[in-house]
């Protein structure tokens, strides 16, 4: 049977959300229940996903804007390219269902985005999330990672919360990396490789690279995939900087990934979405 899941994504900045949806589509394991988007325009955001399930001939549950503002009140980061490759959004197939309680009534949420809106849903009420998949943070104590940094406030309160994560940091997402002989495998699978693959160009033209890593798509397979990773259990605590903290302990509510495989990894991600790309409207 397959696991229910509902993303949770700011898709439309860095292409990884983009991959990330693929990642989902071309994993039979996973249903994708809903879509829930998160950080500045949501409203369009949403319709990005939209656009993406119907190139890809899906037809996921509700596809919904979420918070637009950080609770943390930060300024939100917007490059201004999202969407710009999309010209004909779909407009129908975003719902405006109450997108915090859809969150809080999914058993498995994939968060890959700023965790506002997972904030608010877990600390809702009657909430029975019974896990997330989140990537975020950095556990080699260095830096702070722009998901957790978006919304302080928001990450403290979801890891305060002791419900079960399982994370996937920075300093192992950066590991990995899709270059142009993986863009051009993708742009000739169809309609949506060639979408996926004009969107990896133009987030490389805007960062100025030759790759790019798919942070968010090695989140989705913690799910699919978890023996390419090993896992520490433990907790997470994160700081007035967004700096996380993770500390080892036998009975801890949260699971992060201390080690995977790059290429094993980046291949599985890329295979996952080849198989999106064959399951396509023509």
């Amino acid at each position: 049977m397959a696991t229910s899941v509902t993303l949770d994504t700011d898709i439309g900045t860095d292409v990884d959300d983009v991959l990330a949806l693929a990642t989902i589509f071309g994993s039979p394991e996973l249903d994708l229940a809903a879509i829930t988007t998160v950080y500045g325009d949501t409203l369009l955001r949403a319709r990005m996903a939209a656009r993406v399930t119907s190139v890809a001939g899906r037809e996921p549950g509700p596809i919904v804007p979420g918070r637009a503002g950080p609770r943390s009140g930060r300024e939100v980061w917007w490059p201004g390219h999202e969407g710009a490759l999309l010209p004909e959004l779909d407009l129908e197939k975003v719902t405006d269902a109450d997108p915090i309680h859809l969150l809080a009534t999914s058993p498995t949420v994939v968060a890959i985005g700023p965790l506002t809106n997972v904030a608010e849903a877990v600390e809702l009420p009657g909430c029975t999330v019974e896990q997330l998949y989140l990537m975020g943070g950095d556990f080699s104590g260095s830096r702070t990672e722009h998901n957790v940094r978006c919304d302080i406030d928001a990450a403290a309160a979801v890891f305060a919360t002791e419900l079960p994560a399982t994370v996937i940091g920075l300093e192992q997402t950066l590991r990995l990396q899709l270059g142009g002989a993986v863009v051009t495998e993708i742009g000739r699978a169809g309609p949506l490789g060639r979408l996926l693959a004009a969107e990896m160009r133009q987030f490389w033209k805007f960062t100025e690279q030759d790759s790019n890593v798919p942070h968010d798509p090695a989140a989705v397979l913690m799910v699919t995939d978890p023996e390419l990773f090993t896992f520490v259990t433990g907790r997470i605590d994160v700081d007035p900087t967004g700096l996380t903290r993770f500390t080892p302990a036998a009975t801890g509510p949260h699971r992060i990934v201390t080690d995977l495989d790059p290429r094993r990894v980046a291949r599985r991600i890329v295979d996952r979405i080849l198989t999106a790309c064959e399951g396509e409207l023509s």
